[in-house]
């Protein structure tokens, strides 16, 4: 079976961006304090946080390096 069968690119991009604004959320305060760990604008932060926009692999790569394989079972949950 082919990996497009089994696997909606379009879907995940969606469930990736909710999921990763609710690990924001179980991990941090605030938009502001993402906006400091990770380098970004706050704005970027917020929309992140908001769930409006989700980050580029360099971040997502950086919060698995943080978090480990805490980051790794949360983001997988529901997938």
């Amino acid at each position: 079976m082919s990996l497009t069968k089994v696997f909606d690119p379009r879907s995940f991009k969606a469930f990736f961006k909710d999921r990763f604004a609710e690990f924001l959320h179980d991990n941090y305060d605030n938009a502001e304090e993402v906006a400091v760990i990770y380098g970004v604008r706050y704005q970027t932060a917020l929309n992140w946080w908001q769930g409006i926009n989700a980050p580029s692999g360099d971040t997502t790569t950086l919060a698995c390096l943080r978090h480990g394989q805490k980051f790794i079972d949360f983001m997988g949950k529901g997938a």
